[in-house]
């Protein structure tokens, strides 16, 4: 946090991740900010790191379920990007629900 914040006091800024662009194992400079990288969430190792990356250039996950199953990580680490605000709006699960209104 120290680091952070005398990164912060220079003059430096960071971006969110963002787990279509971040890389497993080193941050990036984009736009003039920095991105973290996977690696950086913790509860996420060096392999499920690569995982996410490898995942992420396969195109959109529709769900939190579908990035779970395509990366192979736990759902530990799901939940950790959860709670960092990381994932969005990105639903759980695939799954559609249909509500029909029965007209009587």
């Amino acid at each position: 946090m120290k680091i952070v914040k005398e990164m912060y006091a220079r003059g430096f800024e960071f971006l969110p991740l963002d787990i279509y662009r971040a890389k497993a194992d080193r941050f990036q400079i984009i736009d003039g900010k920095i991105m973290p990288s996977f690696l950086s969430i913790d509860k996420m190792g060096e392999s499920a790191a690569f995982q996410m990356e490898k995942a992420a250039q396969g195109g959109r996950f529709l769900s939190q379920q579908e990035l779970k199953d395509r990366a192979k990580v736990s759902g530990t680490v799901i939940e950790k990007m959860e709670e960092l605000g990381i994932l969005g709006d990105m639903p759980k699960t695939s799954q559609l629900t249909f509500d029909f209104l029965s007209e009587e």
